[in-house]
């Protein structure tokens, strides 16, 4: 991507990236992390579950713009989030579960990503009757970015990674619900819009297909081409559903596509969701989504993903790992501690943030 295109700032962050990418290290972060946990008392940034535990912020945190309609925080405390992480050295990623426009008000509180009724992706192009309406969203982007500055004055950078896990059939911008030349019009609609109608110089962009992946030809199909990516990346869970298959052995050949499509187009690569996940209701009665609360069935995930990742060049080539947040007891993805419970994973999560491999803030 051109770099006319990025402020100073930012092309020093994808420096960074592909110095981690050709170094024996890989960075870590977490959905959410410094301002939504279980052990959480201040949420203005400066701590999270990761810190609470092992004394380290994440080198990366992610955030969604869910929050910028009150449905995961609220704007102006989610700038000053950022605005404190930035001076830690954590760098931030930017998700977007998108809202259904074709359903309620400008407001976008409630959660409708995974409601695929309506054809939304082609009516908010240009030309459709909902393109307005997504307009208004984007500007709200646009003024998140604006008003994210660091103490000298410069905009924040960022990683923005829309539509991700587009090749799925559970958000209403997956291959099931919109075809792949309208997915590949919107995407680049809205880095287009953001980057020359609202002159948003303070992102690198991140595609991101769900795994597992088994091809080249898969992986790109709804690719929006290099003018529009700075990072390909994977998203891929250790789900019990695909327990009879060796999740890492599929997670490396995986990466090794991933791997190699980014060296072919001078891009770097992440592993831009993973996690150990339950999906099931435990012997508490009670259903968990991310880690049980006991009986996890690789209780050394952490330190095995570890492992597997600078096993080949190709997995360990990837400058970060990135888990999902920690939303509540029952809906967590990282172990955590309180004074009265110790997760069970929390040792083996303490020994992965503290090998030498895993770069923590500051970046």
């Amino acid at each position: 991507m051109d770099s006319d295109y990025r402020e100073p700032n930012v092309t020093k962050l994808l420096e960074k990236l592909e110095d981690l990418s050709y170094s024996e290290s890989i960075a870590f972060g977490q959905q959410n992390a410094a301002h939504i946990g279980v052990t959480l008392i201040n949420r203005d940034g400066t701590s999270s579950d990761v810190y609470n535990l092992c004394g380290k912020q994440p080198a990366i945190v992610g955030i969604d713009t869910l929050s910028f309609y009150g449905y995961e925080g609220k704007f102006e405390e989610l700038v000053k989030v950022v605005k404190q992480l930035n001076k830690q050295g954590v760098v931030i990623t930017l998700s977007s579960h998108m809202p259904n426009f074709s359903l309620g008000e400008d407001d976008f509180y409630d959660y409708s990503p995974n409601i695929t009724d309506g054809q939304v992706g082609g009516r908010i192009l240009p030309g459709g009757d909902l393109h307005s309406k997504y307009v208004r969203f984007l500007n709200r982007i646009a003024e998140f970015c604006e008003e994210c500055i660091d103490v000298s004055g410069n905009r924040i950078p960022m990683i923005f990674r829309p539509f991700h896990e587009c090749n799925g059939s559970w958000f209403w911008w997956g291959a099931e619900h919109l075809n792949d030349d309208k997915f590949i019009t919107l995407y680049r609609f809205t880095i287009d819009y953001l980057r020359f109608n609202r002159g948003i110089r303070n992102l690198l962009f991140a595609y991101s297909p769900n795994g597992p992946i088994y091809d080249k030809v898969s992986y790109l199909r709804r690719y929006p081409g290099d003018d529009y990516v700075d990072i390909l990346g994977l998203d891929f869970y250790d789900d019990k559903a695909d327990s009879e298959q060796d999740f890492f052995e599929v997670l490396k050949a995986s990466l090794k596509i991933v791997y190699e499509i980014a060296e072919d187009k001078g891009k770097v690569c992440a592993l831009t969701e993973t996690g150990l996940r339950m999906m099931d209701t435990a012997p508490d009665g009670k259903y968990y989504e991310g880690l049980a609360p006991s009986g996890n069935r690789n209780k050394k995930w952490f330190t095995n993903l570890l492992d597997t990742m600078m096993e080949m060049e190709s997995s360990r080539r990837c400058c970060y790992i990135f888990t999902w947040g920690n939303f509540s007891e029952t809906q967590f993805w990282v172990p955590y501690a309180t004074s009265d419970f110790r997760h069970e994973m929390c040792d083996d999560f303490v020994e992965f943030v503290n090998d030498k491999r895993v770069v923590m803030a500051p970046m």
